[in-house]
């Protein structure tokens, strides 16, 4: 009863009634499959070949490598029925990346057999949290390389599961003019976990990503695109757009197949100046609501010369200014 509730929850803030036999209750940890910035989820998730940006640790680890500064990123997003969540992440020049995830499912009614509608049985709260670390370095001018590791937890009404889990990547300078990268990573890597009485498997998938920057109609674009493949071989794509519209304004547009109660469209903007930004995600999940990603980030340090991958404009694909 605890673990069916808290996957309706997950399901309902996250993912689509079509996606729910494939994620929500049969595996357990669902909340590794939200995005790690705003920036991203306006693109519809598809970063496994992005850097530049400390949430690259979300996605894969190789792209802590591609950093010329230190930045970090704070983020509030919020679903429905009261499920919030937090996220920060922090990337250094040297390749070391922190994250921090906490989601609260805020108040539930407690329901038995004898009481399904809840009456005196009084209420609960759920929260799913991971800290993760890593680290990216770069093998050659144009391949890099990058682990993560992380603790993972989820609590619901006193009863808890923990985990470990690892993640591995890699990414590849296709082309430097017009930047062309590629990116891999498998993810959540780990043994089985107990909740309560049933012990279940870690959500593992192979990240497959493009991310490629070019001119058109006088301004630079950046397109990306993601495929997810889990052990069973079921693909999910994600893809989106950026452009600058007009310094500082950035616009973005992308797809997410993990939404189907949507049409898996998502939107968002993003502010940059100097060392300061503010970015803005909407994602639509039809007759359930909009879910809304707001990050704020921070970009300190001067660049470290002859280590970073060869990106000019070295933040994500927008030549930021």
């Amino acid at each position: 009863m605890k673990r069916l509730t808290l996957a309706a929850a997950l399901i309902v803030g996250t993912l689509s009634p079509a996606s729910a036999g494939r994620f929500g209750g049969s595996e357990p940890f669902d909340f590794l499959f939200l995005d790690g910035g705003a920036l991203q989820a306006a693109v519809g998730g598809a970063f496994a070949a992005g850097g530049g940006d400390a949430n690259t640790i979300t996605y894969n680890p190789a792209g802590l490598a591609a950093h010329e500064e230190n930045h970090v990123s704070l983020m509030r997003h919020t679903l429905f029925q009261g499920v919030t969540r937090d996220h920060v992440a922090l990337s250094f020049r040297n390749g070391f990346g922190l994250s921090l995830d906490r989601v609260k499912f805020g108040t539930l009614r407690r329901t038995t057999l004898a009481a399904p509608n809840g009456e005196g049985q009084g209420e609960f709260g759920a929260t799913s949290q991971s800290l993760a670390g890593g680290f990216g370095w770069m093998a050659t001018d144009r391949l890099s390389f990058g682990w993560s590791g992380k603790y993972i937890q989820e609590s619901i009404d006193g009863t808890r599961a923990k985990a470990f889990a690892a993640d591995l990547g890699a990414q590849y300078i296709l082309s430097s003019y017009p930047l062309w990268r590629l990116g891999v990573a498998v993810q959540n890597i780990g043994g089985k976990t107990r909740f309560e009485s049933n012990r279940e498997q870690l959500p593992l998938i192979i990240r497959w990503g493009s991310a490629i920057r070019f001119p058109l109609f006088g301004r630079t674009f950046g397109f990306l695109a993601d495929i997810e493949q889990d052990p069973g071989g079921r693909i999910t794509p994600h893809a989106g757009i950026t452009t600058i519209f007009a310094p500082p304004l950035h616009l973005r547009l992308g797809f997410n197949g993990r939404n189907d109660a949507g049409i898996g469209i998502t939107a968002g903007f993003g502010l940059a100046w100097r060392g300061v930004s503010f970015d803005y995600a909407m994602v639509p999940f039809g007759g359930l609501g909009t879910s809304h990603l707001m990050s704020f980030g921070f970009r300190w340090g001067p660049p470290v010369e002859g280590r970073v991958l060869p990106d000019p404009a070295g933040k994500f694909f927008e030549n930021n200014p």
